[in-house]
């Protein structure tokens, strides 16, 4: 993907993230295969809903920096995805509060409360904690 259109379009989905909640204060990342030696992810600690297209990290795909931004703590997740999917060109993690709230008590959501849900998302399971920057994620 084009640098400068991979810039918008992190800006763009990181704004949407903020607005809709799925995200709050500098958590969640996004990411996107710019070609098969570089990845432009949003930056560490930064507010999805205040980014910039000049604020980007561009890293290879074993983490090495490639600019002067320092990338999320969790790009390495998204290098695991692209190595062992390299039809995957996009990486969305995002923090929804609620979705939080079940895994904080400890709930997958696979229970057909809202059909919708279960009809588009199909159930959401639990995984045991993992902690954040670390490979147990």
């Amino acid at each position: 993907m084009d640098e400068l259109e991979a810039r918008k379009l992190i800006v763009e989905v990181g704004k949407l993230l903020y607005e809709r909640s799925y995200v709050v204060s500098s958590d969640g990342n996004v990411s996107i295969r710019l070609d098969e030696n570089r990845v432009i992810a949003t930056p560490t600690m930064t507010s999805k809903g205040r980014m910039s297209e000049d604020g980007l990290a561009i890293t290879d795909l074993e983490g090495k920096p490639l600019n002067d931004k320092k990338a999320s703590s969790e790009l390495a997740m998204h290098l695991l995805i692209y190595k062992l999917r390299p039809d995957i060109n996009a990486v969305c993690h995002a923090h929804p509060p609620h979705g939080t709230a079940f895994a904080a008590a400890g709930m997958a959501i696979d229970a057909p409360i809202l059909s919708e849900v279960i009809l588009t998302l199909g159930c959401v399971p639990l995984t045991g904690y993992g902690t954040p920057s670390t490979s147990e994620l």
